[in-house]
């Protein structure tokens, strides 16, 4: 097992109808609050009505920042920051999925250290800067997916150079984050299916692309996971199922907090693949997750045959003895998962073809390519031409 450092300072508040409460439980936190939300929040702008008409009641003074896209841009991000400065405000409360708590967290900690949140990213050709601390976070999440609302991470896009990448800094975790499963219950089914495979793709990237050993996070794992699938047929029979609703919000939160690895810390070669992905074409990054996952699962299953055994055993029902066969079932099985619940995509299903994957494929190895051969972390070092094979097996 490997050495660890791990905390969870955010308080979880989670209740039926806590959206009312978002007033009453942030106004300690400053004189001003900058709330962002989503540019076009759909069916979901009464979640950011009821959390303002809450800050009214209590007598918070706000500033409502409503432009925030699905993979949030560092145009959008820096304006932002200015609008936070200018306004006078004194703590940020983030009302959305993962775009907007991650913006929400740039937007905090740009504005209290400077520069542009591009500065902040990691990118393999220069060095980031380093966060000097943020404005007080309050994340109201309208979604159970990225687990944002918990964790140190963001991840934004550069749409000028379409570049997305991300970056981890202990000053950006939320104070607080405040969970009402009754917001939950109002979002689209294919929403609630995309976030879902996000909730398993954090669950399996420690787990595949670890070299140590830690008996209990795989137990937590394989555990959540269990849960993810369950609760999910659940909430797809009966959407206003919140104790399900609630479920898989845990989930989110735990499943990228760090819990699920403790003790072995691996990498995130899934993401790396879906980042440009979705940094050129836009997709949901649920979506883009789901067309990678089972082709990355079987282009790699010799990388670390007796985890991909396992975690099909543990998990996908499989009861082969032989660890070689075991680990080749994984992929099928999830697919399988994934078909039952609606969540199977290819490239072309979604309109993006094959003529852009030797340029997602150069994108990726210039950008994550950290390690020796210009090659990406992940169960194995993956080399351009492993990732190009995963990408032509998306088609």
């Amino acid at each position: 097992m490997m050495n660890f450092v791990w905390n969870l300072p955010t308080k979880l508040n989670y209740a039926e109808g806590n959206l009312k409460n978002v007033g009453e439980m942030t106004k300690s936190y400053g004189n001003k609050a900058f709330v962002c939300s989503y540019a076009e929040p759909g069916g979901g702008v009464w979640v950011v009505e009821e959390a303002v008409k809450s800050l009214e009641a209590a007598g918070v003074d706000y500033f409502l920042y409503d432009a925030i896209e699905p993979n949030p841009r560092v145009s959008t991000i820096d304006a932002g920051v200015k609008k936070f400065l200018e306004e006078g405000c004194d703590y940020l409360i983030a009302v959305g999925g993962g775009s907007v708590i991650d913006a929400g967290k740039y937007i905090s900690a740009t504005a209290h250290s400077g520069g542009s949140c591009w500065d902040y990213v990691i990118l393999k050709e220069r060095k980031e800067k380093v966060y000097t601390g943020a404005f007080p976070i309050i994340a109201v999440p309208t979604v159970a997916a990225s687990g944002s609302e918990a964790n140190a991470g963001g991840v934004i896009t550069n749409w000028e150079t379409n570049e997305k990448s991300f970056c981890r800094s202990e000053y950006r975790i939320p104070q607080m984050a405040i969970i009402d499963p009754e917001v939950f219950a109002s979002l689209p089914r294919h929403i609630t299916i995309d976030s879902s495979v996000d909730i398993f793709s954090h669950l399996i990237e420690h787990y595949l692309s670890s070299d140590a050993e830690s008996e209990i996070a795989d137990r937590m794992t394989e555990g959540m996971i269990l849960t993810v699938k369950e609760m999910l047929d659940r909430v797809l029979e009966n959407p206003a199922d919140l104790e399900a609703r609630g479920q898989l919000s845990l989930c989110s939160i735990l499943g990228w907090s760090g819990l699920q690895a403790l003790g072995r810390t691996g990498s995130i070669p899934i993401h790396f693949i879906e980042h440009q992905l979705s940094g050129h074409f836009d997709i949901s990054h649920g979506k883009g997750i789901a067309i990678i996952i089972p082709h990355y699962l079987r282009y790699f299953v010799d990388a670390k045959p007796e985890r991909w055994a396992k975690l099909a055993r543990r998990v996908f029902g499989v009861t082969e003895t032989d660890d070689a066969k075991a680990a080749a079932l994984l992929a099928d099985r999830v697919e399988e998962w994934f078909r039952s619940v609606d969540s199977y995509h290819t490239l072309t299903s979604v309109g993006i073809g094959d003529s852009h994957n030797e340029m997602l494929a150069d994108d990726i190895i210039r950008m994550y390519g950290t390690l020796e051969g210009e090659k990406v972390p992940g169960a194995r070092p993956m080399s351009r031409e492993d990732i190009l094979n995963v990408l032509n097996a998306c088609i």
